[in-house]
């Protein structure tokens, strides 16, 4: 049982940190960019943030303000380096 309790809790741990990385993403989005990005609509590919449903006026805002956005997402979290935002 002990093997079993150990392979779920590194789920829960894995997914945690999926979540603390989309939170950040999309808090610091929302700061720099005044757009709002539900958790649900990130995802990752190889250091890339890739946001799903936003609009052309919000992608536009973040392409402007990518670096100030990029830098708070560094700051917010160190769990995986976000090299870009899609």
């Amino acid at each position: 049982m002990i093997g079993i309790r150990e392979f779920f809790k590194k789920i829960s741990d894995a997914r945690a940190r999926e979540v603390m990385v989309r939170t950040a993403v999309r808090d610091a989005i929302k700061k720099h960019a005044a757009a709002e990005v539900p958790v649900e609509h990130i995802s990752f590919r190889a250091g890339i943030a890739i946001l799903g449903g936003v609009s052309q006026a919000a992608r536009s805002t973040i392409f402007v303000k990518k670096p100030a956005i990029l830098e708070e997402i560094a700051q917010l979290q160190g769990i995986r380096a976000v090299t870009d935002i899609r």
